[in-house]
Parts: C-alpha cells; structure tokens; sequence
C-alpha cells in the first residue's frame, strides 16, 4: 500500500501584516484604522461552495508583540433580519450570527483552538481535537482569556477580536511562527458560510472547523510568551443528604456546612509548555450530569464538562472503538453513581516540542465512603509521522490506592493517512491489576484493534473495524462498553451533493453491520444489521428513515426494573426508526425521532422530541422528552419510561445570566433540578450561585420507604484570576 506523503500540494505560509499602532477595541472598524490591512478572498463554504457570498464580507488578520487581531466588516442588505437569539457564554446554537475563527496554533493538523462571537457580543471559545472528526470533536467547555467588541447599524454589523499570544500555546522557529488559520461569517436566516479558506462541505458537520484544511499563516518575531495566572476560589454553602444505612433499615439524615479554599496556578514555563497545578480541587459550578434511560446491558457514557482537563485534551485521546477509551478523566473524582470524590489536588503538564505532543497528569482524590485515598496518573506521547495527518502514540495510566490495590494500563496507537482521505488506525492495550496473574504474553489482558476509513462524504465512503478484548482487560482509567468479546464492524455509504440548483444540499443511503462473539463461549452476543436513507435541505430540514435487524444473546438477565425482566436467551428482532429536524437557523427548533419494532421477546415504542425556543435575545427555553413503551404479551409485563428535562435560560446580559435544569425521571420517580446564577464581570472572574434539590416520589415503593428528598443543597463559590 502506498503511503499519501502530502495532505495538499504545498503552499507558502501567508504573512500576517503587524501594526505598529494600536487598535481600539470597540467593535467600530472605524475609517482608516484597518485599511492598511489587506482582506482575505472570502468565498461562499455552504449552501453553494464556491459562490461570492451573498452579503458583503471583509475578514482582516494582523498582529502585534502581545496580540493577534481579527476583524469583521459584516454588511447585510436587510440588516433588520440580522439573527442573534442567545446571550449566554458558549451558547452553539444555529438560529444566531456567528463571526470567528479557528486557530491551529501548533500547526499539528489535529488539534485548534476556537473564537466566536455573535451580534449581541456573547463569546464562544472551544478546542477541536481529532481533526473535528468523530463524537463530539468540538469542545465549549474549554476556555481562555480573549476579547471581542462588537456594534451594529443599519448596514451591518461590525467585530474585532483581540486573542494574546499568551493564551495560546506555538513553536518558534528560527523567529517565526506558523499556524493554521481558519475564518468564518455565518448568516443564520441563509444558512450560509463564507469563508477563508475554502473549505468544501463534504467532510461532514464540522468541516469548517478542520485544522487539516486551516491555511498556514506566518508571524515574524513573536517572542517567548509566558503566561502566569494565580486562581484562588472560596467555596460555602449548606446542604444536607438522607441515605440507607448499612443495614438497609432507614434512611439516615446528614447535614453540613462547606466552606473550603483552593487555588489553581496556570504557569506557561515556555510558549509550548503549560503547567497546571491545583490545591483542594473543586468542580462546583458543573451542571447535573444529564439523566439517561438505560434500556441496553451496559454502562452510559457522559462528556467531561469540568475546567481544569480540557487543556489540550485531544492529546490525551486514545479510541479503543464507538466511545470506548483507554483514559476516560471523569474515572478521576467522580464515582460510578456520578458522586463527586473530594480531591486534594494535583498537576497537569502539555505541551509539543518539534512533532511531539506530550502530555502527564497526577491527582490524588481523600478516602471517600469504602474508597481508600487514590492516586492516578497519566502520562501521554504522540508525534506526527510521514505526513502532517498521521500519527504514533504511547499512553500509560495508573491508579493504585498505596495498600496494595493497582490498575495500570498502557496502549500504542497509529493513525495513518494512506491516500486521498483514506486512514487507517491501529491500537493496542493491556492492563495489569493486582486481583490476575497479569501474563503480558497472553492475550487476557490485551486489546487491540485495527480500522480503515474513509472520511470524505461526498460519493462512496465506507468504515471498517475489527477488535478483540481479553478476559481480563480492564482499564479501570478508562471506558469499556464490553468485556472478553470480538467485534466487526463494517459501514458503506454513498452521498449525493446536488448542486447550485437544488433545494437538496446531500442525500443518500447508508447500510451497516455490526457483530459481537464472546471469546469465552464463541458464540454471536449481539448482531446488527441496519439500512437508512438521509436527506438534508440547503434550508436546514433533514430526514432520515433506517430499518434494523438485531441479534442480542442473554446469557444472563436483564433487568428493566425491578418487576420487568428479560429472560436468558437468543433473540431476533426488527425495528423501524424515523428522525427529522427543522431548521436550526430559526428561532424555533425542533428535533424528533420515532422508533417501533422488537425488543428482545417483546415490543418497543419510542418517541423523542426536543424543541428550543428562542424567544428573544434574553430567554430561551427548551424541553427534551423521552417516552418508552415495552410490552412482553408472553409475560403479560409492562414497562413504561418518561423522561423530561425542561431548560430555562434567562439572560440579563453576557455577563450575567440565570439557568435552571429541571429532570424527570418516571423509571428513578425522581426529579431533579440545577439552578445557577453566574456572574462573569471579565475573564476569570466568576461568581456562582448554585442550588441542587431533588424530589422523590411515589415514596411507598420500597421498605424502607424512601425520603421526600435525597439531596439538597445550596453552594456560593467565588474566583478571581491574578495575572502576573
């Protein structure tokens, strides 16, 4: 096979123009002050690539010693329809102008850094990892320090944006310094990107975000940049638990006050090299963990919201398949049930020198109910090889709780780009842990996995996977959906991108098919077949029907609840499922989903809807609903599942803002609800309120009859960043 040596045919970097004078930050591009600045050549990404965009666009880049400056001249022939529904800090949402960009400061490919911002002023920052491919590539729980003005009139409206080189992180060499840059305009009402550089839209969702495709831009004789931050908290608050005892006989109430101190300390000991250090840990201003029904044998996965591991976190990937990982940082400081473990404290290092990612963390988490006081650490390398989009990589983890007890894993990774926009992806872990003979020769406590894929939408694209899981491979760092299995995974897909002269901007079929064995028995554990037909409209509508066939073998049973189980078994059954959406460059969203068919020995019927109403600039509401409905005629049971989450979202301005998160759950008989007021006057200065209820019901249910309420609790936390 022949190895693809170059991602594009080469191009010199661009230089970026420095000012020697400095701009005003006020949103005004007043006459004269930017003209020395050429524009970039903008051009139309979606709905119709390579088109003059519709609306006027002059994107400017310059910089100077401390900052990079970016500015929007954003003209709109019928500037009254300008969309801006959202106020709130990071809100990614469709049905709002958008004005930005996306910086690949280590010009690695892979990894970016992202900053918007909308005609109300609100600001966005995220990092992209994994060339914005895959689950969640893009990353808003990410933040830095940056500033945007932004103003509007009759003929538009107007940005500038102001990014210290200090919050970045880039190699010097020999004086300059080279990064990939992308810049965009969306206009909501059009659903339309223009653009620099010309990205083309077949590459999926996050195309415009790709640092593969970012052009390369040059700045002569930015010098060492260190950046210093000191970041005290003060925490207080009240709350108070019931739990069961130990012999299962009563709920027991346990009441407290907090009131803690902690510090963080950002020190950059180069322009490639950050070090985070943390003293009494604290993650209070997080929101619930959204409730989930589990209607499947294994375990659910939820998205690391918390500040202090989003650094440069694409690094620390390491995909063992679907949303398995080999280090998974919410194993840190949070147990099984989703319950914070107090942290004592701990440190962080990233950073690249030459084509070497390099990342370590080290925390130690207090003894907390049955759990000793732990330590983990991770320890993670990766460089560029061939060419700019492939890479090797090592990762080791442990966790041990200084008694005896160890976890230790470690894995080898590859991801080659072969041709065109064809990878293939090796990995390969153990694990050693104290409780099994740990035998690196044998294959019970390896894993390894090899895939091919082609990301390219446009046309026939197809994925592969095959994988195998020892017996007693087990990262007790990291996510594993399954255990002691085999899997094939196959994918083929063929997309039609219509035109210029089409309401249809894609469409196309997609079938899939994919099969678990148990390597204990060798017999099939679960199978699935799947057929589907998408469409996407250059107005933003989409459709997709998809018809299943699934295999699922129970080789032990499944409880729904404590009434409704799944006997031991094979079995065989079909299922239909409908998804639509409409536009998201509309105020009013709506999302849905119906599924029908078999489920097991029974029937299952499945309904999603999730509207957002984005009622004004200062208030939007959503609501997710989940309905489930099983029925066994066999065993004449009945299983019935609501879920509700209702978000509200009031805010005063964008620095001020109100949110309250209020979950049903009909299966827990539980509601729960988050209320949050934040107060964000300037970058790293926050202050949080923070309420936690929740409410049983139905309190007979069990003996002991369950509390009216398992947790309450009110938190004030205040931080303030020093910067020296």
């Amino acid at each position: 096979m022949l190895l693809y040596l170059a991602s594009l045919p080469a191009q010199a970097p661009i230089p970026v123009q420095r000012t020697g004078s400095t701009f005003v930050l006020d949103g005004q591009i007043s006459p004269g002050e930017w003209d020395h600045i050429n524009p970039l050549d903008v051009v139309m990404q979606v709905p119709d690539f390579g088109n003059v965009p519709t609306e006027k666009t002059e994107i400017r880049l310059a910089y100077d010693d401390n900052y990079i400056y970016l500015s929007g001249q954003l003209l709109d022939s019928a500037a009254d329809k300008i969309m801006y529904n959202s106020k709130k800090r990071d809100a990614l949402t469709g049905s709002t102008d958008w004005f930005g960009l996306v910086i690949d400061s280590y010009n690695d490919k892979e990894n970016a850094l992202a900053f918007f911002t909308t005609p109300t002023g609100l600001r966005l920052d995220a990092s992209v990892i994994n060339d914005a491919t895959g689950r969640e590539p893009v990353n808003i729980s990410w933040n830095n320090f940056w500033t945007s003005k932004v103003s509007r009139d009759s003929l538009g409206w107007y940005v500038e944006i102001q990014i210290p080189f200090t919050s970045l992180q880039y190699q010097p060499i020999d004086g300059n310094v080279v990064m990939g840059i992308t810049t965009w305009r969306y206009i909501a009402r059009k659903a339309e990107v223009a653009m620099f550089p010309p990205i083309r839209p077949e590459f999926g969702d996050w195309s415009a975000w790709k640092p593969s495709f970012a052009r390369e831009f040059s700045f002569e004789g930015v010098g060492v940049k260190k950046p210093f931050y000191i970041i005290p908290y003060a925490l207080g608050g009240y709350g108070y638990s019931n739990e069961l005892n130990d012999a299962e006989t009563a709920y027991e109430e346990d009441k407290g006050h907090v009131a803690e101190l902690g510090l963080d300390v950002k020190y950059g000991i180069s322009n490639n090299w950050t070090l985070d250090l943390s003293y009494n840990t604290d993650f209070a201003q997080v929101e619930v963990d959204d409730q989930q029904v589990n209607l499947t044998r294994f375990s659910l996965f939820f998205p690391e919201k918390r500040l202090f591991f989003q650094e440069r976190s694409g690094i620390f990937s390491f995909n063992l398949g679907f949303r398995d990982q080999l280090f998974y940082s919410r194993r840190i400081g949070i147990d099984e049930d989703g319950v914070p473990i107090p942290i004592y404290g701990g440190a962080r290092l990233v950073g690249r020198t030459n084509d070497w990612d390099i990342g370590v963390i080290n925390m130690t988490t207090e003894a907390f109910d049955t759990l000793n006081t732990e330590n983990f650490t991770v320890l993670r390398t990766r460089r560029n090889v061939i060419n700019d989009n492939s890479t090797v990589g090592f990762l080791v983890t442990n966790r041990t709780d200084f008694s005896g007890q160890y976890n230790t894993s470690y894995g080898l990774d590859a991801t080659i780009r072969t041709f065109g926009d064809d990878f293939l992806s090796l990995r390969f872990a153990q694990t050693f842990d104290d409780e099994y003979d740990n035998d690196a020769l044998s294959l019970d406590p390896t894993f390894y996995t090899i895939s091919y894929v082609r990301r390219n939408e446009k046309g026939f694209s197809y994925g592969s996977r095959y994988a195998r899981s020892g017996r007693t491979f087990d990262p007790e760092m990291g996510f594993l959906t399954r255990e002691n299995f085999e899997r094939l995974f196959l994918r083929f897909r063929y997309l039609w991108f219509p035109g210029e002269q089409s309401p249809v901007f894609r469409h196309g079929p997609r079938v899939s098919t994919s099969h678990f064995w148990s390597n204990e028995s060798g017999l099939r554990e679960s199978g699935n077949f799947e057929g589907a037909y998408e469409v996407g409209f250059k107005k933003g509508w989409g459709i997709r029907v998809e018809y299943q066939k699934r295999f699922e073998r129970l080789t032990e049973e499944f409880d729904l609840s404590d009434d409704v189980i799944v006997p031991i078994g094979a079995y065989n059954f079909d299922v239909i499922d409908f998804r639509m959406n409409t536009p998201s460059t509309i105020p009013y969203v709506l999302f849905g989903s119906f599924s029908h068919g078999g489920f097991f020995d029974g029937k299952k019927t499945s309904v999603g809807l999730n509207p957002t109403l984005n009622i004004s600039s200062s208030l939007e509401m959503g609501i997710d609903y989940q309905y489930d409905h099983i029925t066994f005629d066999s065993r004449n049971d009945t299983y019935t599942s609501h879920i509700t989450r209702i978000r509200a979202l009031i805010m005063l301005s964008t620095k001020l803002s109100f949110s309250s998160f209020v979950q049903y759950s009909s299966s827990a008989k539980k509601f729960l609800g988050n209320f949050r007021l934040r107060y964000n006057p300037s970058e790293g200065n926050d202050f949080f309120i923070v309420l936690n209820s929740d409410r049983n019901f139905d309190l007979e249910r069990e003996v002991p009859h369950v509390p009216e309420t398992s947790l309450q609790s009110i938190l004030l936390k205040y931080t303030y960043t020093f910067s020296l």
